[in-house]
C-alpha cells in the first residue's frame, strides 16, 4: 500500500497553481499572473500597467475581484511595443 503525502496530492498540486503562498510555481509555468507579477515581469510599476489596461492596451481577465493577465497576451504586448530593427 502506498501512502501519498498531502504534499502530492491533485487537490495540493492544483493548490499550490492557484496560490504561490503555498508553493513557488516558475513564473513561465504560470498560465495567469497578477498585476503585480506582469508588472515584475516587464521590470515596470503596477500602476504602468493598470494605465495600459485603462487604455485598452492590455487585455486582462477578470476572476471574480481578481483581475489577471495570461501570459501569451503579455508576450504579444510586448510585440506590439516592439521597435522595428534596422535593416542595413
Amino acid at each position: 500500500m502506498t501512502t501519498t503525502t498531502p504534499d502530492t496530492t491533485p487537490a495540493m498540486r492544483d493548490l499550490t497553481r492557484q496560490n504561490p503562498k503555498h508553493a513557488e510555481a516558475a513564473p513561465e509555468d504560470t498560465l495567469l499572473l497578477t498585476l503585480d507579477e506582469a508588472a515584475r515581469e516587464l521590470r515596470c510599476a503596477r500602476r504602468t500597467l493598470e494605465r495600459y489596461v485603462a487604455d485598452q492596451q492590455l487585455t486582462v481577465v477578470h476572476l471574480g475581484r481578481s483581475v489577471r493577465v495570461e501570459r501569451r497576451e503579455l508576450e504579444r504586448f510586448i510585440g506590439r511595443h516592439r521597435e522595428p530593427t534596422a535593416r542595413g
